[in-house]
């Protein structure tokens, strides 16, 4: 009897003591779920997350709503301007005392900076007219900034050199570089985006650069009009957003390559924004969110209207990395040709585009070594700066 009630107690004081540490004893860790396997009491098919940076994932879709955001109608009595045709020109911008143009005026169109600024090569030059026809616009917050931090004057150039200041445009910048061509010839107006310049003439929309800060390189996207001679050559258009063909290979020289079809999509989003209907008949050529590939190719992008002649080397980005200034707050990158050509990049022997990553030897003596020093200062990628930076 003894001995079974001593059992007993044993089996009870065993049961308390299991009692007791199953209380104590940490919660098991949960196993956690495979990437891609939904938890039991989940939907079968979970929605996508949403996208965090398009500008990056989805650089065709943000390409076309610049497009669509910088021409939307702006019309008053007088004129057929888009949108970017009423922000601030380089005129506006770099002059004694900056403006923000509140009357619509005709613009006063520029021989194209290539043709101003790139080394006398023959093939350099833009074919459409040298006696003015392109301009380049930017919207307020763009123009506040320049404005604001004095980059408009060499003496505020100088003065950010010597600080050393890191220049860097907010988020919602935007620039505009537009080419144009005289209505006559060939020139049909009826499909054309067209307005009449501050000569008085009528000009017809041939091809249009957009670039936004939205993500720290900018965005780069470039556009052309459907009839221009050459628009695919040498490097193709890819569209991934707005074009029924996504991909249209290359076939110069001077290939003539029609109608780019648009997708519903960018169909719907025109017909939203009340785009001038004509505006259907530009093509996106490509969008360049990055210097190289994922395999370190180098991108390229270049329009046959404002990089004729050079556009199997064109980087947009890269080219415009080399914006930049120094203690003179001159250019002292040029326009941006690599002038002497290099071999490896032009094929020609002459002076070209750069693309791929940028040199640090264009910015830095002893680029990486304890004794680095500042050689030329970043004007992030806005070439307007140090080429049109006014005073002595």
């Amino acid at each position: 009897m003894q001995r079974t009630a001593l059992a007993i107690v044993l089996v009870i004081t065993a049961a308390a003591y299991a009692i007791a540490e199953t209380a104590t004893m940490p919660t098991k860790p949960q196993v956690p779920i495979p990437l891609g396997t939904p938890p039991a009491n989940a939907p079968l098919a979970l929605p996508p997350p949403s996208d965090p940076d398009p500008a990056m994932n989805n650089p065709d879709m943000v390409s076309w709503q610049l497009f669509v955001t910088v021409n939307a109608p702006a019309a008053t009595s007088g004129n057929n301007n888009a949108l970017f045709e009423t922000w601030a020109s380089d005129d506006d911008t770099f002059t004694q005392n900056p403006v923000w143009p509140t009357t619509p005026t005709g613009s006063k169109l520029k021989p194209p900076a290539l043709q101003r600024f790139a080394p006398a090569v023959h093939g350099l030059q833009p074919r459409i007219s040298p006696d003015g026809s392109e301009e380049v616009r930017r919207n307020k917050v763009s123009f506040d900034f320049i404005k604001d931090n004095k980059l408009f004057t060499k003496a505020g150039l100088k003065a950010a050199f010597a600080a050393k200041k890191t220049i860097t445009f907010p988020v919602d910048s935007i620039e505009v570089k537009a080419n144009w061509t005289e209505v006559k010839g060939s020139i049909d107006p009826k499909k054309y985006h067209v307005n009449t310049a501050a000569n008085g003439k009528q000009y017809a929309l041939v091809s249009m650069h957009i670039i936004s800060k939205q993500i720290p390189n900018w965005t780069w996207a470039t556009f052309e009009h459907q009839d221009n001679k050459g628009r695919c050559d040498f490097i193709g258009c890819h569209d991934a957003f707005g074009a029924v063909v996504a991909d249209v290979p290359a076939k110069p020289p001077v290939g003539t390559y029609g109608a780019c079809a648009k997708t519903d999509a960018l169909k719907k989003m025109m017909a939203d924004a009340k785009l001038e209907a004509v505006f259907e008949n530009y093509c996106l050529k490509g969008s360049q969110p990055e210097f190289t590939s994922a395999t370190g190719v180098p991108t390229l992008l270049g329009n046959s209207v404002t990089e004729n002649g050079f556009v199997n080397t064109s980087s947009c980005i890269t080219c415009h990395s080399r914006a930049s200034t120094d203690a003179t707050g001159g250019s002292p990158q040029g326009a941006g040709f690599l002038n002497p050509p290099v071999a490896a990049v032009c094929p020609t022997g002459n002076p070209c585009s750069p693309n791929g990553t940028p040199n640090p030897t264009w910015f830095w003596n002893n680029p990486g070594k304890p004794n680095q020093t500042i050689k030329t200062l970043q004007t992030d990628f806005v070439w307007a700066i140090p080429l049109n930076a006014i005073g002595p």
